[in-house]
């Protein structure tokens, strides 16, 4: 991918810059806030981008031609073998698939190099890091672009955006509006860590008669230190001398209500994706029946109304004026019913009872061969109308 880049502007390294690198070694220290490089790290978040990527990468994109009976594949577009495998030479279209919906999730906005041959065709398309483009709108609203300080024309670039800002001409970035629900994860996170690490109990008093001489005091702050602190210590009675008791402070981390403070960010963060906390496992007060119409829910519209998004932009930036009048780009959703036999198999029951689908279409549905004779289309012979039946006539079709 770096070589494709290169080969467009020479100028373009890519690689973490020294500002990156500072930004997530603060991330952990806890002196910087959250931001799209290092947003990853807090597990809710990763979770639920990579969740919104899966779900996007398995549902193939398909260009369709319009024909008098409807649409049919438009196998020698060369857009077709571009959207439904390869982008370009080093990237499948899954994986491309993938790298939009992390982009959306992470920067807000998608950008892509359009390459196109001598007759206008798109031949390829590359992706780029959304960090370095810059949008400007000229005074006739015209989009402008610059990456890396170097202007593209805007018919070579493909921006994708789902959420628009107050301009309505970029994306707004998730990380950027929910920073502060983010922090919050990452603290709470931060500070599980460092709880556990020292042995997952809250510190004690030391009780005795009198004081510790400074020689004595030291002796015992190392011997906790060394011997008594950390996971691997966790357990090992611990020998007092000179008439000290210890007394362990009754606070835990329900006390602190750190548990409940984690669970609540979770379900905000899932929220701010578009992903049902219970695909993360979040099963707590959750039925099999709702569970399941929780994925119904994401798929119906997280996922539906993302690949809409996407249909329409790259119908508008990889298509001429001319191809958009017999030409579709559409995402094959009913993919989906691949992941549950039996809702796969009442879906064409239903459709092919009432004659809107052929055993062909079933079997290529399912990547099966066709048949002779399978193009046709079937119905059931005892429906009538209601009409009819008031009138006690018999079935049309009988």
């Amino acid at each position: 991918m770096i070589k494709f880049i290169k080969n467009i502007f020479s100028t373009y390294k890519a690689e973490v810059s020294t500002s990156d690198n500072v930004a997530i070694k603060n991330f952990f220290s806890g002196n910087a806030s959250v931001t799209a490089s290092n947003a990853q790290k807090i597990p809710t978040v990763f979770a639920c981008i990579e969740i919104k990527a899966k779900a996007l990468a398995i549902i193939p994109i398909k260009t369709y031609k319009i024909t008098e009976k409807g649409k049919e594949e438009y196998r020698t577009n060369p857009l077709y073998n571009i959207l439904r495998y390869e982008p370009n030479n080093q990237l499948v279209s899954s994986l491309y698939k993938k790298i939009i919906s992390q982009d959306l999730d992470l920067r807000g906005n998608h950008y892509s190099q359009i390459v196109r041959n001598g007759l206008g065709q798109v031949t390829s398309l590359i992706p780029l890091h959304a960090e370095n483009m810059q949008l400007i709108i000229s005074e006739s609203g015209k989009k402008l672009f610059t990456y890396n300080g170097k202007l593209i024309q805007s018919n070579k670039i493909l921006h994708i955006y789902d959420i628009p800002d107050h301009t309505g001409h970029k994306g707004l970035s998730k990380i950027e509006f929910a920073r502060q629900t983010l922090e919050f994860a990452n603290n709470t996170s931060k500070h599980g860590n460092k709880l556990f690490k020292n042995s997952a109990t809250p510190s004690g008093a030391f009780e005795m008669d009198g004081i510790l001489d400074d020689e004595a005091f030291k002796r015992l702050k190392e011997d906790l230190e060394e011997k008594y602190t950390g996971l691997e210590n966790a357990g090992k009675p611990i020998l007092l001398e000179g008439g000290l008791t210890f007394k362990p402070l009754q606070l835990t981390n329900s006390d602190s209500q750190w548990l409940e403070s984690r669970k609540l960010n979770i379900r905000e963060i899932c929220d701010i994706f578009g992903v049902p906390s219970s695909i993360l496992n979040d099963t707590e007060n959750t039925a099999y029946g709702n569970l399941e119409q929780r994925y119904q829910s994401f798929y119906s519209s997280t996922i539906f109304s993302l690949i809409t998004i996407l249909e329409e932009q790259l119908r508008q930036s990889l298509l001429t004026t001319e191809e958009k009048k017999n030409t579709v780009i559409k995402f094959k959703y009913n993919t989906m019913l691949r992941v549950d036999t039996a809702t796969r198999a009442n879906y064409y029951q239903t459709r092919f009872n009432i004659g809107s689908i052929t055993p062909n279409e079933i079997r290529e549905y399912e990547d099966e061969n066709k048949f002779d004779g399978g193009d046709e289309h079937y119905v059931q012979l005892n429906l009538s109308t209601v009409q009819n039946l008031n009138k006690g006539e018999p079935s049309e079709w009988q």
